[in-house]
């Protein structure tokens, strides 16, 4: 099985500018779509915190405050902004869809093509498989980049902006203090990138050769049978696939790890939050609606920080 014997490119370089220059370059054909899911993405975002900041409203101005009146228009116009931002919801999703159906059928377009270009010698000493694993699952994983990665990223991005903009607004010396774990959230998201791109490169390259593997087998199985190499083909399919569950099986652990980690230190900051919040209420300075407001603001943080390490490590 010639797949053993081919060695793939190994890809060492970080996600940095160009490498995003060169994957966003896919859209240009297409700036129109992209502009207009990015601009309801943002809608969307902004109306996350738009709603924490009209529950604490409520919360405040409504209930509280006994203030039936004030409370039946913050209801209203918390309504009315949901119908807004459920067909912001559907039209993204809608966009996001064409788009990236669109990059896909180019990608492999193009990519077809250019295999009419290279030579015989190419084909002679590169495996079937692992031309069509770069063919339909690459491309399938750049084309989820371009278009439901720009969509996490623009969206956290934007709920990171709002949230803290918001925060800022109810009590800028709360804010101050949950501002801190920021570039903790931000440094571990970035030693988390760092490990589990290692894994899943591994994991495309391994799926590659197994991909070339199956190929082999089925096209070649009246030699395979000739000369008698079942278990010996069978022992090297086990071996390789057995090592690309391992490759696997680190990168979800490293994936499933990192939540917990980013929980943990939310935690802590949301204890501060809850004791130096109370401290505010007692003296009048914070309400309760404000507290809440800050809690929810809070656990928006660690979501968009969350998608952005799995983009980046993607």
């Amino acid at each position: 099985m010639s797949d053993f014997y081919f060695e793939e490119e190994e890809f060492n370089t970080q996600f940095n500018g160009a490498t995003l220059k060169r994957i966003f370059g896919l859209t240009k054909p297409h700036w129109r779509w992209v502009v207009g899911f990015v601009l309801l993405i943002a809608v969307v975002a902004v109306l996350d915190s738009v709603f924490t900041f009209i529950s604490k409203l409520i919360i405040d101005e409504g209930i509280v405050a006994k203030n039936p009146e004030r409370l039946k228009e913050l209801i209203i116009l918390y309504g009315g902004l949901t119908v807004i931002q459920s067909a912001g919801v559907f039209g993204f999703i809608y966009l996001t869809g064409i788009l990236g159906e669109r990059i896909r059928y180019e990608l492999r377009r193009d990519l077809f093509n250019h295999l009419q270009t290279l030579s015989f010698s190419y084909f002679d000493k590169t495996p079937i498989g692992w031309i069509m694993s770069r063919v339909t699952s690459d491309t399938e994983r750049i084309a989820e980049l371009v278009t439901w990665g720009t969509l996490d990223v623009t969206w956290a991005i934007l709920n990171l902006i709002t949230a803290i903009t918001f925060m800022t607004i109810i009590n800028w010396r709360l804010a101050l203090m949950v501002f801190l774990i920021i570039p903790v959230l931000v440094f571990i998201a970035t030693e988390f990138k760092k490990r589990i791109i290692v894994q899943y490169r591994r994991v495309r390259k391994l799926n590659s050769k197994l991909t070339g593997t199956y190929n082999e087998n089925i096209t070649g199985v009246r030699v395979v049978k000739a000369l008698v190499r079942e278990d010996r083909n069978l022992e090297e399919f086990d071996n390789l696939a057995s090592e690309l569950y391992r490759a696997a099986y680190r990168a979800a652990w490293l994936s499933a790890l990192f939540l917990p980690v980013v929980q943990i230190v939310a935690a802590l900051a949301l204890g501060a939050v809850i004791w130096y919040g109370g401290i505010q209420a007692q003296l009048g300075v914070m309400t309760i609606g404000g507290i809440q407001a800050f809690i929810s603001y809070l656990t928006f943080m660690m979501f968009p920080i969350q998608d952005m390490a799995r983009v980046f490590a993607s």
